[in-house]
């Protein structure tokens, strides 16, 4: 697909910042949700007299929570606006924390888990449509990046928290820390503005004219507020003329089939999967000490971290399709060869090839699927849709890294980790064809220019 014609950079000034730390920090308790049950799980495992089943599901309902929650967020957050749903999502991510640490039993851990996620579910889809809606578009790349490099973040701080608390064997003190990094994201959210973009869908065009002035100068709000205006005119042109205007037009859906299918990929490359099972998997393959699969899980979070922090520089300058065809054909080759190393008979050349996998997929990963997905849900959609659209997409994200936690414990079982992770390996396949072939490059462009694109391609 052809490129978008670009947008020239402009200042980023301190309320830009702010925003973007503020609403990032639900990506920290998201990789906090995720990662922590690398350090927590052998010891819920013992304690609890945990089934394979049992294993799957208590890791798994922290994406199922976000699955539910995720598919009501967009009618919330069109009803109420986004700001009010994220304080909303924060209080729920605490409530789950405190309930977890009261559990004591698999019933109670699994609500407990499930309220967590929920929580982290409603800002996985308002957070990447809430910062779309208000950075400015030459920052918006690195802005909605900021949302992953806080989940990786928050996913190395869990596996932290776990070699702390190793020696305690204490997983209520593991869950029970998440609480310091609720609270402040609670306390941040309050502060931020209302989306300019909901303001304006709701007529309020003097809020949005406002709130967009934080961010821009008077002639950029000027700009922004007649391409609003203009789409709309427009929109309602066609509509006056009996074009199609339904969300079935070609418009929406080619968009919408696009973004739903990266969102969906860039779970079956197994991600989740690898980074909360990274210590059984290590352990299972030879490994015989705990501290040590924790602490090479630990190492996969880091460079999950950093490759982020590189991903984050590289965005907005190389674009989201190039870094997206390099990290599935890097996933692609990373998978394959932690599958044949899952062949091999235990030994140290088995351990050292199965961490040169495992580290090059997540080094893979991380350059291009870990940062694009949410701008590929967030800059692909049309207003419109947009917010419907995200909760769809997540959704399907959610529900399906929440399938894959609970059956992977099943899986490693019935076909071996080498038939898992060629059976990841072959989704990623079809994930790098997408990107080749499918994505259009949409850096330093407006939602509305995004918007204006689909419409003269489709219609």
């Amino acid at each position: 697909m052809e490129n978008i014609p670009e947008e020239k950079n402009q200042k980023i000034n301190g309320m830009t910042i702010f925003v973007v730390i503020a609403s990032a920090l639900a990506g920290c308790l998201y990789g906090l949700d995720i990662g922590i049950m690398g350090g927590a799980l052998h010891f819920l495992k013992v304690e609890m007299h945990l089934s394979p089943a049992e294993e799957g599901w208590i890791v798994g309902a922290v994406l199922y929570g976000g699955a539910v929650a995720g598919i009501i967020a967009a009618v919330l957050a069109d009803m109420f606006g986004r700001k009010k749903i994220i304080v909303v999502s924060a209080i729920m991510f605490l409530a789950g924390v405190g309930l977890s640490v009261m559990s004591n039993e698999f019933v109670t851990l699994l609500i407990s888990r499930f309220i967590m996620g929920s929580g982290v579910g409603l800002s996985a889809v308002l957070i990447p449509l809430y910062i779309s809606e208000t950075a400015p578009a030459s920052i918006r790349g690195r802005a909605v990046a900021c949302y992953q490099l806080f989940l990786t973040g928050g996913i190395l701080l869990a596996y932290f928290i776990g070699l702390a608390l190793q020696s305690s064997g204490s997983w209520k003190a593991m869950f029970g820390v998440l609480a310091i990094p609720g609270f402040v994201f609670f306390l941040g959210v309050i502060f931020l503005p209302e989306s300019p973009r909901w303001y304006f869908m709701k007529k309020r065009v003097d809020d949005a004219r406002k709130t967009l002035a934080k961010f821009n100068d008077e002639e950029k709000v000027s700009v922004l507020i007649d391409e609003m205006e203009a789409l709309a005119l427009e929109q309602q042109q066609q509509k006056d003329l009996g074009k199609d205007t339904s969300i079935f037009r070609k418009a929406y859906i080619i968009p919408f089939i696009i973004a739903f299918l990266i969102a969906n990929l860039n779970q079956t490359t197994g991600i989740n999967c690898v980074l909360q099972y990274a210590p059984v998997i290590f352990q299972e393959s030879g490994v015989h000490s705990n501290v040590l699969s924790v602490l090479l899980g630990t190492g996969i979070a880091a460079i999950n971290f950093v490759i982020t922090i590189i991903a984050m520089s590289l965005i907005d300058k190389l674009g989201r399709k190039p870094l997206l065809t390099f990290s599935t054909a890097g996933v692609v080759i990373s998978l394959c060869l932690m599958a044949f190393a899952s062949m091999m008979s235990v030994s140290n050349l088995k351990i050292v090839v199965l961490t040169i996998g495992s580290f090059g997929f997540i080094f893979s990963f991380g350059i291009g699927c870990g940062v694009v997905v949410w701008l590929a849900m967030s800059e692909l959609l049309p207003t419109k849709i947009r917010s419907v659209g995200l909760a769809i997409c997540l959704f399907g994200n959610s529900m399906l890294s929440s399938i894959l936690a609970t059956v992977f414990p099943i899986l490693k079982v019935k076909i071996g980790y080498s038939g898992l992770f060629f059976m990841l390996a072959a989704f990623t396949l079809i994930y790098f064809i997408i990107a080749v072939f499918f994505l259009p490059e949409t850096k330093g462009k407006s939602v509305e220019e995004v918007e204006e694109y689909w419409m003269k391609k489709y219609e």
